[in-house]
């Protein structure tokens, strides 16, 4: 297995420190297209690659289904590979009732929209338990939340993000390459999310 960080920016630094210090040994690849991020040498077990993170799983012939991603890009990855890979997928806007429907929402762009169960700044090394670590009440899984919306018109799909390790976090290859099917003609909105955040794209696939 290979943990596959997309973006190596601030949260992708930490990210590979934080793999690198858990799991030595493990073998890590590290995607970017700014080659100034590679500057700095990279930790022992970890392979650069300058490229796009969206082509680069498009074209990928070397990851296994098993492989994790933990996105790390300040764009929705999944939607983003959806769109590179699936044929007539596109970006629509979001309907309007979906502010009205998801905790804390706040606009990205017209076809995309972040939601959080939290109304303050979360810790990064935060361990993602039952309870929440700020306030100490009951953490329901805000996946579930999602998962369970009824959107007049649009297929929901959502696929959680499971954590690694306190602030790293991701899917499987396979799971991402199986969000395809999970879709339909005509109006989605598909989600990747946490037990606290999320973030969901509407796309069409004509």
């Amino acid at each position: 297995m290979q943990y596959v960080v997309l973006g190596y920016g601030k949260f992708g630094e930490l990210a590979v420190s934080r793999l690198v210090e858990a799991f030595p040994g493990a073998t890590l690849v590290v995607v970017d297209w700014d080659p100034i991020r590679f500057d700095n040498p990279l930790p022992d077990g970890a392979v650069a690659f300058q490229d796009d993170a969206t082509e680069f799983l498009v074209r990928s012939t070397f990851l296994s289904p098993e492989d994790l991603v933990l996105p790390m890009v300040p764009f929705h990855l999944a939607a983003s590979y959806l769109k590179a890979s699936v044929q007539g997928c596109r970006e629509i806007p979001v309907p309007e009732c979906l502010a009205t429907m998801v905790p804390n929402p706040f606009s990205i762009d017209s076809a995309n929209l972040g939601c959080s169960k939290a109304d303050f700044l979360c810790p990064d090394c935060c361990p993602e338990g039952d309870l929440c670590t700020m306030t100490g009440l009951p953490r329901e899984p805000l996946y579930g939340s999602l998962e369970a919306l009824e959107v007049p018109q649009f297929t929901v799909v959502v696929q959680r993000s499971a954590q690694i390790l306190p602030g790293v976090g991701g899917y499987t290859f396979g799971q991402l390459r199986a969000l395809a099917g999970r879709m339909r003609h005509g109006s989605n909105l598909v989600a990747t999310s946490c037990k606290c955040h999320a973030i969901l794209t509407a796309l069409e696939v004509t």
